[in-house]
Parts: structure tokens; C-alpha cells; sequence
């Protein structure tokens, strides 16, 4: 159901239905609203009909804005912190001392949060404009949670990777990479959008309240770099890690080269000694066994020390 809340005469109230007199006024509009969207909107100004279909499938559009004679609309997502979750789509209509939100998807706790604050505190006087910076910074507040929980998982894997440098840790750094693209690529036009509203030449918001709009602005910047700065820091843990992976390849070949060098000698021993000719001197020596695996032993040894020094040097 629609809620009104609405300044008349320095006083801030609330209603169910349309106030006879309204010096700023907030429109609700929920899950339950959607039929109501094209009567309300029309009623405050005459829109148009590309603002009523965003409005009514904005959960379809990423982040955007229109500009319209005498109102300006635009679509916010709010991006939930568990991966598994959908997004939140707020739509907002702008005008001359009226405001209008939208979320008909589910519920919004950052427009109830709004809403009750402007109702208890009797602010809705301050202008819609003002009710508007309250919802924006109870949405940049639940983005700057999200940034926050990215960055942790971000240092989890971080710690895991340290600790555990060998574990196949590629399907978690992937998704964590892919969850943090998909955030950067709603908050850039969110961005865009923030800075339009704070920019001097915005009609809809008075210069006494511009300055929260600065505000708002300065915490979304903060938001996006920390979402960017996570994300290149996981693409350079990708690149860690792939090296990591490499180094260890390496090992174990040169671990193996290693002992194919070594035993090369004494297989050769073993094969010259192994040929079926009748005249070879050694066959008819008393000690000759124990000549060939002297020989064998000591070319072993002598390659062990050389390929040590050759290490130590290197």
C-alpha cells in the first residue's frame, strides 16, 4: 500500500492516502503498488511513459537515469552481501518538492529507515530533496558493508593462499573475482548518477541541502575504490598464484632432471658392462664387480657435489 509522508505548515505527518495540501511530499510506493504506478506518477506530473516502465521493471535495467520535463528518475541496486541473494532495485522520481520511490520488488529496510527517521525527527519541512540524501546515504551504507565484506574475503584468501600456497584455491579466487566485477560494474553508473545529484546545476535540490549530496558523493567514491582496489588485488593473487604453481612444476621437474642426471652415469656403466662381447678385460677380473660398482658410486658422488656447487653459485 502507498504511504504519503508530507510537510503542511512546518508540520511533518503521515498518511495512507493523497494529503489535500503538501508543502514536500514523499511517496512509498511498494510490492503491492505496481497497478498504481501510471495514476500516482501522472498525478504529481506528466510523465513519461519510459519513466512509468522503468519504474515498473527496473529489475530488469542496470543502474540509470532519465531526464524528464519537470521530474528526474533514475534506478539504484542495491547488491547483496551473500552471493546467493538477488539484487535490490530502489527507482526514485525527483521534482519540485516531491519525491517518489519505488521498490516493488520486496521490502526495503533503507527506505523504512529513511521514512521513519524523516517522520520521527520532523524533517520533512527540510524539503524532498533532504528525505531524497537520507535515502541515498542509508543505500551507500549498505554498499559500504558490501565493499567491506569483499574485502575481507579478499584478505581470507589472502591468508589461505600464504598459508596454504600449494591448495587449489583457483574456484574460490574466481568467484570471489566475479562477484567483485559485477559490484564494479553497477557502482560506476551509480557513481554517475550520485554526481549529477550533487553537481550546481541539479534543479531538484535546494543549496542548503547540496552539501549532504557532497557528502553522499564522497562516500560512494570511497565505496567504488575499495570494491576497485579488491578487485585488482585479486587479479594480482591470480598471477600469485599461477606463479606459484609454476614454481612448483619447476621443482618437481628439476627434481626429476636431477635424478635422471645422476643415475645416467651408472646406467651407462651398467650397459657397457652388459654388452655381449667376449673380449672385454673387466668380465675376467677377480674384483671386476666390484670395480664397476665403485666406479658407479663414485661418478654418482662426483656429479652430486658438482650439481650442489652449481646450485650454490646459481
Amino acid at each position: 500500500m502507498a504511504r504519503f509522508l508530507f510537510s503542511d505548515d512546518g508540520r511533518t505527518m503521515t498518511a495512507d492516502r493523497w494529503p489535500k495540501h503538501a508543502d514536500a511530499l514523499w511517496i512509498d510506493l511498494g510490492p503491492d503498488d505496481r497497478a498504481h504506478v501510471h495514476d500516482v506518477v501522472n498525478r504529481l506530473y506528466q510523465a513519461h511513459p519510459q519513466v512509468i516502465e522503468r519504474l515498473v521493471k527496473g529489475e530488469h535495467h542496470r543502474p540509470n537515469l532519465l531526464i524528464d520535463d519537470g521530474a528526474i528518475s533514475f534506478m539504484l541496486a542495491l547488491i547483496p552481501v551473500e552471493p546467493d541473494r538477488p539484487l535490490h532495485h530502489l527507482s526514485f522520481i525527483i521534482g519540485h518538492q516531491f519525491l517518489v520511490t519505488a521498490h516493488l520488488e520486496d521490502a526495503s529496510q533503507v527506505i523504512d529507515d529513511a521514512f521513519r527517521y524523516i517522520a520521527e525527527n520532523q524533517l520533512m519541512d527540510e524539503g524532498a530533496d533532504f528525505a531524497l540524501y537520507q535515502v541515498l546515504r542509508g543505500h551507500v551504507v549498505a554498499l559500504r558493508a558490501l565493499a567491506n565484506h569483499l574485502d575481507e574475503e579478499f584478505e581470507g584468501l589472502h591468508r589461505d593462499l600464504l598459508k596454504h600456497p600449494y591448495r587449489d584455491m583457483s574456484p574460490y579466487i574466481l568467484a570471489l573475482r566475479k562477484r567483485a566485477m559485477a559490484a564494479k560494474h553497477l557502482l560506476d553508473p551509480e557513481r554517475g548518477i550520485v554526481e549529477l545529484l550533487k553537481s550546481d546545476g541539479f534543479p531538484y535540490v535546494t543549496k542548503k541541502n547540496h552539501p549532504y549530496f557532497q557528502d553522499v558523493s564522497f562516500l560512494m567514491d570511497e565505496v567504488v575504490e575499495e570494491v576497485q582496489a579488491t578487485r585488482e588485488g585479486l587479479a594480482e593473487m591470480v598471477e600469485a598464484y599461477t606463479s606459484l604453481q609454476s614454481n612448483e612444476i619447476n621443482k618437481v621437474m628439476w627434481i626429476l632432471t636431477l635424478i635422471s642426471v645422476i643415475s645416467l652415469p651408472a646406467t651407462t656403466i651398467a650397459s657397457i658392462y652388459g654388452m655381449n662381447f667376449p673380449d672385454i678385460p673387466e668380465l675376467r677380473w677377480h674384483h671386476g664387480y666390484f670395480y664397476a660398482v665403485t666406479l658407479m658410486v663414485l661418478v654418482t658422488i662426483f656429479l652430486l657435489i658438482y650439481v650442489k656447487k652449481v646450485k650454490n653459485h646459481g
